[in-house]
């Protein structure tokens, strides 16, 4: 249980982190340009990572690049300029109520068709929820 809830805790933390994340590159994007911005971040993940690397010792560092890191990092570079650049334009609230709408409906998809792993198919239920969701998300939008 304990586990569990650390689980829950550190994911209820990024998803503080990730809106104040990009409400901050939002207007460093605004300040320095996009892809500027972009370069910054992610090179002060790199300098982040190589420290705690230093520290854990490099054995933890595999000097392979997978075509999935190589997705995955295509992947943020587009979520961080899409993010940023919808956040001056609609404000915080919509983008991240439309980036986990876009996860739920990711994830539903993903499970169902076991795309990576275990398939966990759509249920009615399911399907309501995602309904009650999507129609919280339109009205939250369309009252912006």
């Amino acid at each position: 249980m304990k586990g569990y809830f650390i689980s829950v805790l550190l994911a209820f933390s990024a998803g503080l982190l990730g809106a104040l994340q990009g409400t901050i590159n939002a207007q460093a994007g605004k300040v320095f340009g996009q892809f500027a911005m972009i370069i910054g971040v992610s090179l002060t993940q790199v300098f982040i990572a190589s420290m705690i690397l230093m520290r854990e010792g490099w054995s933890a560092f595999a000097p392979v690049f997978s075509p999935w890191m190589i997705v995955a990092g295509a992947l943020g570079v587009i979520m961080m300029f899409s993010i940023s650049s919808s956040i001056s334009s609609i404000g915080t609230l919509p983008v991240f109520v439309l980036v986990i709408l876009g996860q739920i409906i990711a994830s539903a998809l993903i499970d169902h068709f076991g795309l990576f792993g275990t398939t966990r198919p759509l249920s009615l239920q399911k399907l309501g929820s995602i309904f009650v969701i999507m129609m919280g998300v339109f009205w939250l939008v369309k009252s912006s």
